[in-house]
């Protein structure tokens, strides 16, 4: 089976040479765009030309993408922040636990009981 670009729906035309004064003059669909960048899938640089309609499935995969590692760094970075402030608690505990109680010789223990 052969396979052809059809015509666009807008019946328009991407880039369409024409004559003016005698001079040639580039008319440029205003979607049809350059789009460069590195295939997710081959790792390769991109640089093609094509109406921005027909990259939108395309960049929306990208988009999808790019908002899956932002949710991700932001859970990791959650995370860490939720082992420091356990961490200050504890030392926030210790030290008002240090303050209010008695002087006694078995100090230390009491502190080592308390952060584990």
């Amino acid at each position: 089976m052969e396979i052809r670009i059809a015509n666009c729906p807008l019946e328009a035309k991407c880039e369409e040479l024409k004559l003016e004064d005698e001079k040639p003059v580039l008319y440029r669909c205003p979607w049809y765009v350059q789009v460069r960048g590195v295939n997710t899938n081959t790792g390769q640089e991109t640089d093609s030309w094509g109406c921005a309609i027909g990259w939108l499935p395309t960049l929306m995969v990208n988009t999808a993408n790019e908002s899956r590692k932002g949710a991700a760094a932001t859970e990791s970075f959650r995370n860490e922040m939720v082992k420091h402030s356990e961490k200050t608690q504890q030392v926030l505990l210790v030290a008002a636990h240090m303050a209010n109680r008695k002087v006694q010789g078995n100090g230390l223990l009491e502190q080592s009981e308390i952060c584990e």
